[in-house]
């Protein structure tokens, strides 16, 4: 597990520079990702079984997705597809997939799982804190993206995870947890601030007011959130709040080039309605005095209107159904661990869901289907049913083998 634990360390880094380095062939994040896909087939070998997917209505969402996706950079590209940023994306994709839903089989599991990415997302958002020290004073208005690339890409990450640290410092969690909970907090929104992502801020907003409406203690809740919000009001200078409400000339320019690129992918969808343009081709364009103009971009910078130019309808109808299914899933894996007093399992679903619904949001405003951390979120939702039912087995009296149960249907 030492190897999986590793991996799910490095998805809010994947541009550090050791794992980027190239050794041979592939390059160190790649080999990590093949010692995990090892260590899950010894797993399955160990268990004598796969886990069986197909029960799981957005695991067979995901995998229609993935073939759409996979056949279209063969359809379109060929064997030159197989060494295409695009194809290495879906491939990495189905790989996590797969490795996620096979190790990650345990109540100790997931916690140490959950506990890893956190460290992981508040040791990304030093970073960006240190890059927001380096630069700031050189660029006017600057904004720290850390390893990430792009500050808006780290917002994502943040929106992602930050409502079930919450979760967890309002709960009755062992006091070392708390306290680390509370640190990668306090690390995590400080770099937030400094990204100063105007989708971010949405869609952290709508994430926790979600996470509030599921509590019993709505004002008090909504009031600790209203005191950890306040410094992203405050704060002087270049903030996200600041962005919304006194937009710069920088600001109403990159708003009007989304306006463009948005109406390109629309463009390109009514020409290619069901299948698109084929997986990473799209190419925005618009028509100004009767000439044909492309566009300095090579995303939608909107992850559905993305979706669509280059898979069509083949495409956005899985990745929306996984969507819609992995909530739901996450809806009734709360309900039922909540009327069961299983609060750990409650708290990861809840948290799960804020998040899920959180990005939602941001995907509306930037491009994301490369992004892993997201991905793991997905697959995590996943293993819920079957350590759900794994907890309810042990609490009845069964001895049963370390992930060798049968999953609970979702």
């Amino acid at each position: 597990m030492f190897f999986f634990y590793l991996l799910v360390f490095t998805l809010t880094i994947p541009n550090h520079a050791i794992l980027a380095r190239q050794i041979g062939p592939l390059t160190v994040l790649k080999y990590l990702g093949i010692v995990c896909l090892l260590t899950a087939a010894f797993e399955m070998f160990r268990t004598a079984r796969c886990p069986p997917l197909s029960r799981l209505v957005h695991a067979r969402w995901f995998l229609i997705y993935f073939c759409v996706a996979f056949t279209s950079c063969l359809m379109r590209d060929g064997t030159a597809a197989l060494s295409s940023a695009p194809f290495m994306y879906t491939i990495s994709t189905l790989s996590l997939f797969v490795v996620t839903t096979t190790l990650v089989c345990t109540r100790s599991r997931l916690r140490w799982a959950v506990l890893i990415e956190l460290g992981s997302v508040a040791w990304g958002s030093l970073y960006v804190i240190r890059q927001w020290q380096h630069f700031h004073n050189v660029y006017r208005n600057f904004r720290a993206g850390g390893l990430a690339g792009d500050p808006n890409y780290y917002a994502v990450t943040v929106v992602l995870w930050v409502p079930l640290i919450i979760l967890w410092l309002m709960s009755n969690r062992p006091r070392r947890e708390k306290w680390f909970c509370a640190g990668c907090l306090v690390v995590i929104l400080t770099g937030f601030i400094f990204a100063a992502s105007r989708g971010g801020l949405v869609g952290l907003f709508v994430a926790l007011l979600f996470l509030i409406s599921k509590t019993r203690r709505r004002v008090r809740n909504l009031a600790l959130v209203g005191l950890l919000m306040i410094p992203m009001f405050l704060v002087p200078g270049q903030s996200a709040f600041h962005r919304l409400m006194h937009p710069s000339a920088y600001d109403d320019e990159s708003s009007q080039f989304r306006l463009e690129l948005w109406q390109a992918a629309v463009n390109t969808f009514r020409d290619h309605p069901l299948f698109g343009v084929g997986m990473g081709h799209y190419r925005p364009s618009v028509t100004r005095n009767g000439a044909v103009l492309y566009l300095p971009f090579h995303v939608a910078h909107n992850t559905y209107l993305g979706l669509i130019a280059d898979l069509g309808l083949a495409g956005i109808i899985p990745f929306l159904g996984i969507f819609v299914s992995a909530f739901m899933n996450l809806r009734q894996v709360a309900r039922r661990n909540k009327a069961a007093g299983h609060v750990f399992l409650y708290q990861i679903a809840l948290g799960l869901q804020a998040g899920l619904l959180g990005y939602m949001v941001c995907a509306f405003f930037l491009s994301t289907l490369w992004q892993q951390v997201f991905w793991f979120q997905v697959f995590l939702s996943m293993c819920l049913p079957r350590i759900e039912g794994l907890v309810l087995a042990t609490k009845q009296g069964h001895v049963v083998a370390n992930g060798s149960l049968k999953w609970a249907r979702a």
